[in-house]
């Protein structure tokens, strides 16, 4: 019976490692994933063409504001709201 139980053990012992190597793992390949993809996003965010346009954009979103009959300090706040509601 004692062999038994010791059997039982050892077996459970094996899979549980073997389980919690590969959750290691999984973790790891998804830790290098994560890694690489916040890598291509700031190369991409520090990118000055996208830079530039997006300054166009909010250039254009006050101009559009002003010129809708908001005043400067209006379509700057909309334009600043409009930003910080983006993140």
């Amino acid at each position: 019976m004692k062999k038994i139980i010791l059997g039982s053990l050892i077996i459970t012992a094996m899979f549980s490692s073997r389980s919690f190597a590969n959750t290691y793992d999984q973790y790891d390949q998804m830790a290098q994933q994560l890694s690489k993809q916040l890598e291509v996003s700031m190369k991409v965010m520090n990118d000055p063409k996208l830079i530039k346009a997006n300054a166009k954009y909010i250039k254009s979103l006050y101009d559009a504001l002003v010129e809708e009959g908001f005043t400067k300090e209006q379509a700057l706040k909309l334009v600043a709201a409009t930003l910080a509601s983006k993140k």
